[in-house]
Order: structure tokens, then sequence, then C-alpha cells
């Protein structure tokens, strides 16, 4: 999918120069609002799920800032990741957390920001309709696959296929949007989807399709993951408000991590509509720390440089730029420190494994 050049003269309008350190002690003037923005949803609910949708649902920020004056406001667009980057773009965001590969898309094509922490791993689902005679990944070549293109899926599909010797230009996409998607499956004018546990399970208790492939349990290949990103000029101008923002969304990312909580994250969750006992079964056995983690690590960096060498191959983006200079640790490795939260999450290696101490 080739972004349309009115992607690239907004992106290209978002420029902006962004300092190599946060500056707390520089002197600002507060912003009368600050906004946010995460994956949507099918049902169009200004919710969302991961550390972003608890940050929502506790209403954390809304708490910190409202002593200041400072408003917040939240969007959850359905157009999800291409949606942010465009809002990114018109400055109509300061802060989101979306997929990796629409991350790196957006910052390829010039939108100017940078990542504060990583929003974890999940797993990705590939739903078949049971009549399409689909048993095995291999019998996908050829068929009607949905999902929505530019976003992680994009990438996702390219990891699972590639695990069986096929590539994306071997199953016909058809690019839709979450509902889209439901009702091209149920008039069976597609064959499979890929999404999310809470998408793909819901529609597996609805009985429209069945679970043919999935990455839960272990970080494989095609396994979904992001970014939290500030706009730049946003953060060059107010650092002492990013650092506060990034303090909030890491104690819900710990809150999201904590085992006591997770009856708590399921009714946070469901607020976006979809059905609760669609959590329930995703996340059924895994470890919260995992899917929550904000960890910029090895396996973060890993991911995210597989994803922009995906773009570059398929011409999402024109030029390659540099991963690691994108991604400030600095403040999160603060932050983490602060709030005693150092050991509490395991960082990962390149391949996916946990580093042992």
């Amino acid at each position: 999918m080739q972004p349309t050049r009115r992607t690239f003269l907004g992106l290209a309008a978002a420029a902006a120069v962004f300092p190599t350190t946060f500056s707390i002690t520089r002197a600002q003037s507060k912003p009368d609002v600050i906004r946010l923005a995460g994956p949507g949803n099918a049902a169009g609910r200004p919710y969302g799920n991961g550390s972003i949708g608890v940050l929502r649902g506790l209403e954390l920020l809304e708490k910190e800032f409202e002593p200041d004056g400072i408003r917040i406001e939240w969007q959850f667009p359905r157009g999800t990741g291409p949606a942010i980057n465009e809002a990114f773009a018109n400055r109509q965001l300061e802060f989101a957390s979306y997929g990796g590969l629409p991350n790196v898309v957006g910052r390829g094509a010039g939108v100017r920001t940078t990542v504060l922490a990583a929003s974890g791993i999940s797993p990705t689902y590939v739903g078949v309709r049971p009549a399409a005679g689909i048993k095995t990944l291999a019998d996908l070549k050829g068929k009607k696959v949905a999902f929505q293109r530019g976003t992680i899926f994009e990438l996702s599909l390219s990891l699972i296929l590639a695990g069986v010797g096929l590539k994306n230009e071997d199953v016909q996409i058809f690019d839709l949007q979450g509902a889209d998607q439901t009702a091209a499956i149920q008039s069976g004018d597609v064959d499979a989807l890929l999404g999310q546990g809470n998408q793909v399970l819901a529609l597996v208790k609805s009985g429209l399709v069945e679970v043919l492939y999935s990455t839960k349990g272990s970080p494989a290949p095609g396994s979904t993951f992001g970014s939290f990103t500030v706009l730049d000029s946003f953060a060059e101008a107010n650092p002492e408000i990013v650092a506060r923002v990034l303090r909030g969304y890491v104690q819900a990312s710990h809150f999201a991590s904590l085992d006591e909580n997770r009856e708590k994250l399921y009714d946070i969750f469901a607020l976006t509509g979809s059905p609760r006992e669609s959590y329930v079964a995703d996340y059924a056995g895994d470890d919260l720390r995992d899917r929550n983690s904000p960890l910029l690590d090895d396996f973060y960096r890993a991911n995210i440089k597989a994803g922009l060498d995906f773009t570059l191959e398929q011409k999402l983006v024109r030029k390659p730029f540099d991963v690691d200079e994108w991604i400030k640790d600095g403040l999160l490795t603060k932050t983490l420190a602060d709030l005693g939260y150092e050991a509490f999450w395991t960082p990962r290696a390149a391949d996916g494994k946990a580093v042992q101490f």
C-alpha cells in the first residue's frame, strides 16, 4: 500500500526539531489540553485495551493534570494506526500508543515523533470461515484474507506466511476495518482475517470463524507490538509535561501487569464494546507482565528494525532512518527508577528469550 500524496504532505508538515535529551528545568507555558490516541475498536467507543486502555480507563492523566487546569482528550479512531499518523501530521495529537508498523511508516514518511516506551507483546490470531476448507497456514495460498492495510497486521501476515514459505502476494488481501471484516466473513466474501484476540475470539464464539493459528503463549514471529510516542515539537516545548505523561503510562502498564488486577483489567477493556469474555479467553494463561511491558529492550528494537525492513521492501516509506536515534530510553529509565520498577519487567533478548541476570 502506497501512502497518498496528501499523507506525505501532511506528515512532512509535522516535521520539527527534537532535543537530544529532555530538559525538565526549561521554562515553558502549560498547554490547555493534552491529546492522546490509541487504536480504535469495532464498536467505535472511546476506550482501548493494553496500557493505553488502562491509562484511559483509570483516568490517571485526568487526575494528574486537573490541578493544572489541563484537559485530557482521547481519540480511538476506527482507522487505527494510519488515522493516528494523519492526526500526528496535522498536529491533532501529542501522544499515541499504536502498532509497530504504522509507527515506522509515520516516522519514515516524515512525522517527527520520539518513542518513549513500548506497549508490550500481544498475540495475533488468524481466523477462518469453517466452510472455507482452510486447515493449515499453507492452505491460505490464493485465499481471500482481510485486515486493515498499513497496520501491524500487514507485517504480522508477512511473518506468519514466511513460516510456511509464502508471501503476502500469495493471498488475496482485502483492506477492511474491523466491523467491515466481520461483515465480509459473515457474507462469505472473504475466507480469513487477522486480528487481535478480542476481535477474532468474539467471532469464534458467534460461530463465524475458527482459529487456524495464533502466536499466543510465545513471542513468535507475527505477534503484535507497538510504541508509545510523542510529537517532537510538543516534547521540545513541554518536557516536564512529557515526563508526567510517561509516568502515568508506566503506572498504567504496572497496573495492567499485576495478576491481582486481572478481573479489573477485563472490566476496563470491555468498555470498548468488545465482549468481556473474549478478553478473558485471549489473556488466559498469559503472564500479564509480558503482555504489558513498556521496556525498550533488544526484542522490541529487533521488531522495530524488522518493521522498517518490511516497509522499505514494500515501499511504504521512501528511505530508511536511524531507529536507535528515534527510540529515546533515557526518560523511561529514569521513570522506572523513580517508581521503583527497575526490576519489575524482565527484558528480552533480540530472539525473544528472557534475559537471565
